[in-house]
């Protein structure tokens, strides 16, 4: 039985969730990819699944009623936040007032999962991006939907297909319920980023990893990076040698197959969400564009955009406005942050080396498969990386740099 098309499904878990009968499981595809399969024997055909799948539903879009340049003022707090940090600003009012908020982050074993808290202290786990598909168990939206049922405040952030998935799943709208999308790339399938931790932690001995980041406002930005229970960075390393050579940007295969465009899931490539209408009450995202047109009077470095997109979502923004102080939001016109099409106004494209990673993932399996397709990039990486040393050390002209960079 097919629930949807596989080349649309994303994985939300929505039937899984609704599945009163437990006959249907996620299980991963001849590309790593998580899918809902049913047990024929025990499914009694009502259909259920299919009628909460987002894919075969005729969801409410919104166009963003209005639009913020936003951060919270707080460094410390930013340090390990993806952009502005507004994730944390939406949460702290929601847990001050007695909600729960669901998000994405990771369990004992560094899966990343979508799970839920009710306490500030928990915070720290649900911060930073993950490029990687965070897993929604059997459960979580059933969590949801208890917690709403209790009268209690939900805020559930996560990509525009899990938000979809979940307004499925629920089949009605609930007044103390906010979703907040974010302004997605894609993902990969979670199978490939446990595959290369378990990579670099034999190649380069690494024990005691509590913590997997991709971005953050401590100098880290777009680069895997693993870390201790201490918060201190085990990969890449800090000794001398790397920090002259920075020889790790030669080990960053995930992220690179994932910001190329190279390693995603299928249905990321035909996204139904990446549109100027959103899915939810908020979306967050970085604001890339800000100020290269019409001048914006603060610094554009890790400010995150807002889209107000519903009425309940004003109404809860300008709520969680007025008590945190700590929030900026300067308003801007919509225009300005659609100028950057991907994840937006148009999915990311497909880079022309999914073709080969696909092939040869089904012969060799994901190591394999992303070193033999990337090679050449890491390679040129490497060079790049040589000649920012020999500028520095025999203080070559950085217009010859350029020019040795741009033959590279």
């Amino acid at each position: 039985m097919k629930i949807c098309l596989d080349v649309k499904c994303t994985g939300c878990a929505a039937c899984v969730n609704a599945c009163k009968r437990r006959c249907i499981s996620m299980r991963e595809d001849e590309l790593g990819a998580l899918h809902p399969i049913v047990d024929e024997n025990k499914c009694i055909q009502c259909g259920l699944c299919s009628k909460v799948c987002p894919n075969n539903l005729e969801l409410a879009f919104h166009y963003p009623k209005t639009c913020y340049a936003s951060w919270i003022k707080d460094s410390e707090k930013r340090k390990i936040c993806a952009s502005g940090g507004i994730g944390t600003i939406l949460s702290e009012y929601v847990l001050g007032i007695g909600g729960v908020v669901f998000g994405s982050r990771y369990n004992d074993s560094l899966v990343p999962i979508m799970n839920y808290t009710e306490s500030v202290l928990d915070l720290d786990y649900f911060k930073g991006s993950r490029y990687v598909q965070s897993i929604v168990g059997n459960e979580t939206f059933q969590k949801v939907k208890a917690f709403l049922n209790d009268g209690r405040m939900v805020l559930f952030v996560g990509t525009p297909c899990q938000v979809a998935g979940l307004m499925g799943f629920l089949r009605k709208e609930y007044e103390n319920l906010i979703t907040v999308d974010l302004i997605c790339h894609g993902v990969s399938p979670t199978k490939y980023l446990m595959e290369e931790i378990g990579w670099l932690s034999q190649k380069y001995h690494i024990k005691g990893i509590k913590d997997i980041r991709f971005r953050g406002n401590d100098g880290n930005n777009y680069r895997l990076t693993l870390w201790n229970k201490d918060s201190r960075k085990l990969f890449p390393g800090t000794n001398y040698r790397e920090k002259i050579l920075r020889l790790s940007e030669s080990q960053q295969y995930y992220i690179t197959g994932f910001l190329k465009g190279i390693t995603m899931r299928e249905n990321c490539y035909t996204c139904n969400y990446a549109r100027p209408e959103r899915i939810s009450d908020i979306t967050i995202g970085d604001f890339i564009g800000l100020g290269r047109e019409v001048p914006f009077s603060y610094p554009t470095n890790n400010v995150s955009s807002v889209l107000i997109n519903t009425p309940k979502g004003e109404d809860f923004y300008k709520k969680v406005s007025e008590i945190q102080y700590d929030l900026v939001n300067v308003e801007r016109n919509y225009e300005e942050r659609l100028k950057y099409r991907p994840s937006l106004m148009e999915p990311f494209k497909r880079h022309k080396l999914n073709y080969k990673f696909v092939k040869l993932y089904k012969k060799y399996g994901y190591l394999k498969a992303i070193h033999l397709t990337l090679w050449s990039v890491m390679l040129v990486k490497q060079m790049k990386v040589y000649l920012h040393v020999w500028t520095y050390i025999y203080r070559i002209p950085r217009k010859v740099y350029r020019l040795l960079i741009q033959k590279s």
